[in-house]
């Protein structure tokens, strides 16, 4: 008798664990908030945008601050410094503005920009930030020499923030800004990296530095060291500098304040070496990574910065203010940096759901042959956050083949409105916004190199919030995007040209 019951029990476990471990239908995870682009903060039904990051990690806990895109009554005030904080990197708190501008036309505060936060041994929390006055220089305000000074504020808890109005460390001319503080174990001292030109004839671009034996110290006591940095391919600014230590060796990251607008990096093999080094790809991420800065966090290295809003409709370029961008940080053996997705993204990202072809299918494979035009459309996806993870197999290494966003139906063969493009035959990874047709992609919002070989599989993973999407790949590259067409519209891979073999393919939420 016992063994009548074995088929039946046996059956009911099938149909148990087929319901337990079947992808569930887009949308259908409850993500308790997740989100991995966060903007500053939200002010009714209006997104209030995120500038320049200033990352500072403090007792298990990332503090996020951040220039808060906003305005005060008149369009010389703006930009307070705002702070989120997480854990997780998922989810985020909305801690307010920690400093503000000042609503005073001869205030060297009238504006805020970037800066940085720093610890004292004390546990006093201490932040350096760019004071913007435009009106400035001007007879009317003979106290503000320049239009930009370096600020220093104090606070016993990162909550209430006082400033030092006592504190103003002009430079030599107007563009004097984006201070970063750090302490030199070896040297003894805190340095500050201050974003400036220097003052000679041909002026060049630099990063120049300053120390200080105490971070309370009166800006008179900041000494002028030397130009940390000097411009090395181009006259451009370098925004938002940081530098760190990490595995023994020691980088300067900043930003492009030009065409070309990435986070660069400089690196060096020893505290004292003389000379700054680059690696041919010497960038992370590419345009949509804007002023990004690195920063540690258990023993782990990350790099923040926003991804900026479009200008002049979804085939815009990028304009300023947008999302929250994080990449963790791989450290090759050589010292290069590479960018990678989160491993709490992958960690938290895991709930499997399924995905129908326009014909109604669920497939984890797309071939494409070398030579033709051809594309799978896919359903669109949901308001969650949605990550996508596949294989390449690259058979021939002609034209390009991708991801496309924006179709308004489920079709094959065609393009939506914007592609991610996997450039085999020009050796690019590539975000263009404003496709038409499979012959006229529009001008690259967001590019980087990277070469392709014929018979390599390389590994894709990508990560989708709101109209921020940023593409990992083989874990060397990343490439941040903003796509405003995602929302309601079906997605689909394509390939125009090239020979490929997609596998693997999984979305989860």
């Amino acid at each position: 008798m016992k063994k009548l019951w074995i088929i039946p029990i046996l059956l009911a476990l099938v149909c148990l664990c087929t319901v337990a471990c079947a992808p569930t239908a887009p949308g259908g995870v409850d993500q308790k908030g997740a989100n991995v682009f966060p903007a500053s903060a939200k002010d009714d039904s209006m997104d209030i945008t995120m500038g320049d990051v200033m990352p500072f990690y403090d007792n298990g806990v990332m503090n996020i601050y951040h220039l808060r895109n906003s305005t005060g009554t008149n369009s010389q005030f703006y930009h307070p410094i705002a702070r989120l904080t997480t854990s997780d990197y998922i989810h985020y708190t909305d801690e307010g503005i920690a400093l503000n501008f000042v609503e005073e036309f001869d205030s060297p505060d009238a504006a805020l920009g970037t800066g940085s936060f720093i610890k004292d041994n004390n546990g006093l929390y201490h932040c350096f930030y760019t004071g913007h006055n435009g009106n400035a220089p001007s007879d009317d305000m003979p106290q503000l020499p320049h239009t930009e000074v370096v600020r220093h504020a104090t606070s016993a808890d990162q909550k209430t923030w006082v400033k030092d109005e006592e504190f103003n460390l002009y430079g030599y001319e107007n563009d004097f800004r984006d201070p970063y503080v750090y302490w030199d174990s070896v040297d003894g001292v805190y340095y500050m990296l201050v974003t400036t030109r220097d003052n000679t004839a041909s002026s060049p671009a630099v990063i120049r530095r300053y120390k200080s034996a105490s971070l309370s110290a009166t800006d008179s006591e900041w000494e002028f060291v030397d130009n940390f940095f000097v411009n090395d391919s181009g006259t451009y600014n370098m925004e938002c500098p940081s530098y760190i230590e990490y595995n023994g060796f020691y980088y300067l990251a900043y930003s492009e304040q030009g065409d070309n607008r990435v986070t660069h990096y400089r690196y060096k093999t020893s505290h004292d070496d003389p000379e700054w080094h680059k690696f041919e790809r010497d960038s992370i991420d590419a345009a949509g990574f804007y002023a990004g800065r690195l920063e540690k966090a258990d023993g782990n290295l990350f790099a923040f910065a926003w991804c900026a809003r479009l200008s002049g409709g979804a085939g815009g370029g990028f304009d300023w203010g947008g999302n929250l961008v994080t990449h963790q940080i791989k450290q090759l053996p050589s010292g290069e940096l590479c960018a990678v997705m989160p491993d709490s993204y992958k960690q938290f990202f895991s709930n499997e759901i399924a995905f129908v072809t326009a014909d109604g299918d669920e497939r984890s494979e797309f071939e494409f042959q070398s030579g033709n035009f051809a594309a799978y459309g896919l359903q669109a996806l949901s308001d969650n956050v949605t990550r996508i993870s596949f294989t390449a197999e690259i058979t021939d290494a002609s034209g390009d083949f991708g991801l496309s966003f924006g179709l308004d139906g489920d079709y094959n063969n065609r393009l939506g409105s914007a592609i991610l493009a996997f450039e085999t035959d020009s050796s690019r990874l590539t975000c263009y916004n404003s496709v038409s047709s499979r012959l006229r992609y529009g001008a690259p919002l967001a590019t980087v190199s990277f070469g392709y070989e014929t018979g390599k599989t390389y590994v894709v993973d990508v990560i989708i919030g709101g109209e921020v999407v940023t593409l990992y790949l083989d874990g060397q590259v990343a490439l941040t995007s903003r796509i405003t067409d995602m929302d309601g519209n079906n997605i689909a891979f394509y390939s125009n040209g090239a020979g490929v073999k997609i596998r693997d393919v999984k979305f989860y939420e």
